[in-house]
């Protein structure tokens, strides 16, 4: 018993530094001062003006003393110190703003929501990666394939349709659905159908379908042509595909099926 004691104190201190702001970053008082460091690969510095008695770590990033909330160091001009608190996936929110890092992100905090570690909402503005991308967030939604699906990549809302944030353009947000959950993302709208984000030239979106979507093989056909991913499968012709039969796969020249 004594032996095991002894194994897992000597344990402790080995590991204690490990688990140090110092080494692995963050907040930490010494001296009578409040410091910050990325890490291992980082210098601690002072955070200047900081009062270590009251300053308090939240996460991600943030603290607060005072006087004053902190980013990573940097104090966050115009926080509101008496109801600035971590709120979550790396923003922060006071009486006034919501927050990414320093900036201020939204001014409608009563009404921010967030969707998920990417996307939010407020009152106004729909933001992606802190950033806004949409004025509509009254009819923002995750295109969802299934009940099941949990992929976030296509997003819309009245007018426009999005790609892991980035706008399609042309695309019909009327009319657009998925039509898989899989990072081999396929869509139609009704002029035309989409490989992830890039509109497959010349698919027939009212006969489109996807045949195939795991192992690196995104594989789809519409009444004229197999498709892997979004290039044509040359003198593959989907009339002559054997009934009954599951697709296995596809490559640049064939479509495989099971027996």
């Amino acid at each position: 018993m004594r032996r095991w004691i002894t194994m897992l104190a000597v344990s402790a201190l080995v590991l204690a530094p490990a688990c140090s702001p110092k080494v692995v970053g963050g907040y930490y008082v010494e001296d009578g001062k409040v410091y910050w460091t990325g890490g291992v690969d980082s210098s601690p510095r002072v955070v200047v003006g900081a009062d270590p008695d009251s300053f308090h770590k939240l996460s991600s990033g943030y603290a607060r003393d005072k006087s004053h909330a902190y980013y990573h160091g940097a104090p966050i001009a115009g926080a509101d110190v008496a109801t600035f608190d971590w709120l979550n996936y790396g923003w922060a929110k006071d009486r006034n703003h919501i927050w990414a890092g320093t900036l201020p992100m939204s001014d409608d905090p009563e009404h921010f929501v967030m969707i998920n570690s990417d996307l939010a909402k407020d009152g106004r503005t729909v933001f992606c990666n802190n950033r806004e991308i949409s004025d509509d967030p009254a009819h923002f939604e995750i295109v969802h394939f299934s009940g099941d699906d949990r992929n976030p990549d296509y997003t819309k809302d009245t007018h426009t349709v999005f790609y892991r944030c980035d706008p399609i353009v042309g695309a019909d947000a009327r009319t657009f659905h998925r039509l898989n959950d899989s990072v081999f993302n396929y869509a139609v709208d009704d002029q035309r159908a989409y490989y992830q984000d890039r509109v497959i030239a010349g698919a027939d979106p009212r006969t489109f379908r996807v045949l195939y979507d795991a192992a690196n093989q995104g594989c789809a056909a519409d009444g004229q042509h197999a498709y892997r991913w979004d290039a044509v499968i040359p003198n593959v012709d989907p009339r002559t595909f054997p009934a009954g039969k599951p697709v296995t796969g596809c490559d640049a020249t064939q479509v495989t099926f099971g027996p």
